[in-house]
Formats: C-alpha cells, sequence, structure tokens
C-alpha cells in the first residue's frame, strides 16, 4: 500500500494543471482492484467493511499534501472537487503536521466513514405495457424477497411518494417529480455496509450480476416480443448513492475494464433475431418463470458473497458479461459465437494454444455428460457461420439460440458446485 501510494504522488505530480485551452484539470487516481484483489479478499473474509483501496487513498492524500505548494495545486493533484474534501480526507490546514501523524489520524478516521447506504443503477427500456397497469414493482418487490437478498426496486409511480416520506421526513412539499429524482427512477439498488468505497465496488459487483441474469432470464423466458424503432440503446451510467441527490453521468469507456470491475449496465434492450432489437417486457406471461430461473441460479448470488474471489472474478463475472451481450446482438450467429466464447471460457486453460474443442467437451463429460449432443449441434452451427458468414434465422436455430443459454448457465452453476467455496 505504501508503494502504490507513492506512485500514485508520482504521477499526480507528473500531470498537467491545465488543459490545451487553459481550464483547470484534476487528476484522476488509478483503479487498484486488480492489484489489490487478494488484499480485498482477505479484508472481506474477516469482516473489514473497507477495501485496502480506502487506505491507500488516504496515505496517498497525505503523502500529497507534503509535496504540493499550494492549496489548489493540493486540491487539483488530488482530485478534489470544491466540495469533495470529507471526513477521510486531509485538509490544507493539515500541511503542518508530521507525516506519521496525520496518517494515523486520517487512516483511524475510516472507521467513522462506515455506515448503512444503498447504491442505485439507474434502468431504462423496461416495457411496463399499460401506464395504469404496473406489476413490475410488486415482481421485484416478491423477487427480492424470495432471494432474501438486499436488493430494492423503486419505477415510477406514487408509491415513491410515500418511500421519500419515510426516508428524508420534514420536506414542505412531496410530489412524484422530486420523488423520481430522489431515487433516480427507474432504479434498481444493493443495501450495504461499509465505507463509501466498500459500499460502492460491492454494490456495482452485486447489481451488475443481478441486471445481467436478468436480462438472460428474459431471453430465455420472453414475454411479449415488440420489434419497433423505441428502444434507445445507452451507455451505461455511473452508480449513485441514495440520498445524495446525484445523478450519473454516461460512462464511455466501460470496454476498458474487465468484466468484473465494470458498472452495472442498467439498459435492458433485448435482441430475439430480425436484426432488430426491443425493450425488456416483463409480465405475467413470463414473471414466474423468471423468478424460478433467479432461484435456480442463487448459487451465483452466493458467490458474491466475496466478489472479490478468482471464482467470481474469473468465472462468474465473465460468463454473464458474455451471455448478456449475446442477448442483445441483433444477428443470430454472433449470439451462437459469443455463447460458443462461453464455453471456452468456463473450459479452456489460459494457456492453451489450440484444440480448444476438447476442453470443453471434458468439461462436459465431467460436469454434465448428457449435454455432448447438444454441444454438437452448437459446434456445428459455429462452423456454419464461420464459414458462411449468415446463420438462417430458422424455429431450430432459434431453439438452439435458447437452450444454448440454458445449458451455458446451467453449466457455469454446475461448475460453481464442485467450486462450492464462495
Amino acid at each position: 500500500m505504501e508503494e502504490e501510494s507513492d506512485k500514485e504522488v508520482k504521477l499526480a505530480k507528473q500531470a498537467p494543471l491545465v488543459d490545451q485551452y487553459g481550464t483547470d484539470k484534476y487528476y484522476s487516481a488509478r483503479l487498484l482492484l486488480r492489484e489489490f484483489q487478494e488484499d480485498c479478499q482477505r479484508f472481506e473474509k474477516v469482516g473489514l467493511k473497507l477495501l485496502p483501496l480506502d487506505i491507500v487513498d488516504v496515505l496517498f492524500r497525505c503523502k500529497l499534501l507534503r509535496a504540493t505548494d499550494s492549496e489548489k495545486e493540493y486540491r487539483q493533484r488530488g482530485g478534489f472537487s470544491q466540495l469533495d474534501i470529507g471526513p477521510v480526507s486531509p485538509t490544507w490546514a493539515d500541511k503542518a503536521k508530521p507525516l506519521d501523524v496525520i496518517e494515523n489520524q486520517y487512516v483511524s478516521a475510516l472507521e467513522g466513514d462506515i455506515r448503512d447506504r444503498t447504491l442505485l443503477s439507474h434502468i431504462s427500456c423496461l416495457n411496463s405495457g399499460p401506464v395504469e397497469a404496473k406489476p413490475q414493482q410488486g415482481f421485484f418487490d416478491d423477487l427480492f424477497t424470495s432471494l432474501g437478498l438486499s436488493f430494492a426496486c423503486f419505477l415510477e409511480g406514487d408509491h415513491l411518494i410515500e418511500k421519500q416520506k419515510q426516508l428524508q421526513p420534514g420536506l414542505i412539499t412531496y410530489d412524484l417529480a422530486t420523488a423520481m429524482e430522489f431515487f433516480c427512477a427507474s432504479s434498481i439498488g444493493y443495501a450495504t455496509t461499509g465505507t463509501r468505497n466498500y459500499c460502492f465496488w460491492r454494490g456495482a459487483a452485486w447489481l451488475r450480476t443481478l441486471l445481467n441474469l436478468l436480462r438472460i432470464a428474459a431471453f430465455i423466458h420472453p414475454g411479449q416480443r415488440e420489434f419497433t424503432i423505441g428502444p434507445k440503446m445507452e451507455p451505461p451510467t455511473f452508480p449513485v448513492f441514495l440520498g445524495m441527490h446525484s445523478h450519473g453521468s454516461y460512462q464511455w469507456n466501460e470496454d476498458a475494464k474487465e468484466s468484473w470491475q465494470k458498472f452495472p449496465d442498467g439498459c435492458l434492450i433485448r435482441s430475439h433475431g430480425f436484426r432488430g432489437l426491443s425493450n425488456m417486457w416483463l409480465d405475467l406471461r413470463n414473471f414466474s418463470k423468471i423468478k424460478k430461473f433467479m432461484l435456480d441460479h442463487k448459487i451465483v448470488f452466493e458467490h458474491l458473497r466475496n466478489p472479490w474471489s478468482p471464482t467470481n472474478t474469473g468465472d462468474v463475472a465473465p460468463t454473464l458479461d458474455i451471455l448478456s451481450s449475446a442477448t442483445q446482438m441483433p444477428d443470430l450467429g454472433a449470439k451462437i459465437l459469443l455463447i460458443y466464447c462461453c464455453l471456452e471460457h468456463l473450459f479452456v486453460p489460459e494457456e492453451a494454444g489450440a484444440e480448444n474443442k476438447k476442453y470443453i467437451i471434458g468439461g462436459l463429460k465431467a460436469l454434465n455428460p448428457k449435454l455432448s449432443s447438444w454441444f454438437d449441434q452448437l459446434y456445428k452451427k459455429r462452423n456454419e457461420y464461420a464459414h458462411k458468414g449468415f446463420v438462417l434465422r430458422t424455429h431450430g436455430t432459434w431453439k438452439l439460440i435458447s437452450d444454448s443459454m440454458t445449458n451455458v448457465m446451467s453449466l457455469l452453476v454446475a461448475k460453481l458446485s464442485v467450486n462450492n467455496t464462495p
């Protein structure tokens, strides 16, 4: 942690303070989740509600305080806006104190930053049917209760006003517009306890997993299918904490991150072919099947109890990310290729250079030999697409894609069951 904080100070000192237009620039610290993955696991196992990143951040700011010549420079190189300095960040008034004193002071102050927080991820492209019929809120409430997990759903409706009254009592007036803004509606939240960093990254992992599973479940068990120009493709938004009156900005660089480091994506578009996209449709026709899907795959959430584990970062997050992408691809052949990539990811060692098929067959025989005939069909269709460049949308092709997603999820569950230590 000392080494990484020293590197951060060096990088911050090298960063320019103004851009080409003369506008002030603020340094953005590195995301060190990969570098401290093992430490994150250890912290989680002993019940610490903070991350190594918290300590690195404190050490970085304490050292930066001594390495800058003015308060303005300290704020810019520390990445502070005028309102960002909180109880665990040294202020310019601390500059005269010995370094070890302020380091001990603010590392100890991290304990005071541990509290309950709910991280919100905005969702869009969810078709609720007629405006006067909103059964989705009840569906999500029932689903989260059945799962026994700390999720909450805030869909548009007058019920949000009552929820805001409970969480924010004493306001002069309450109305739907301010309630929707307060809850970033429509949104799904995950509640946890810890430092701000801990709540953010843990909450992001749980929300990302839930939204990916929801996309996969609604693809396998679709409600009404509508192919119009209605869906609005959006990038993920920055998750925000409930009660902070903040709104997440669009994030355009998620493809630069590993699957387990990506922000949760609440854009719920899907594609069932026809080279078209559709809003996700949830209604009474698929409520029960989606709920059963979630309960059948609850082991995925159990492994999220330690979201920094290699099982989660190496198996769960990439597999769900790939399958989630496959639900949105308009091209059927691309869906098949992505599903095949999932199998390679689950069973082929990183160092393998060829003969990937034999590793997949070996994995199938170990986990579920009955799926061998299905794999033969998938492999044949994958080769057909590779040589022709297209796959015809027949009933058989569509069934193969749907069955394939179901089977890949069953293989993920089987693999997690073998590695049954979250």
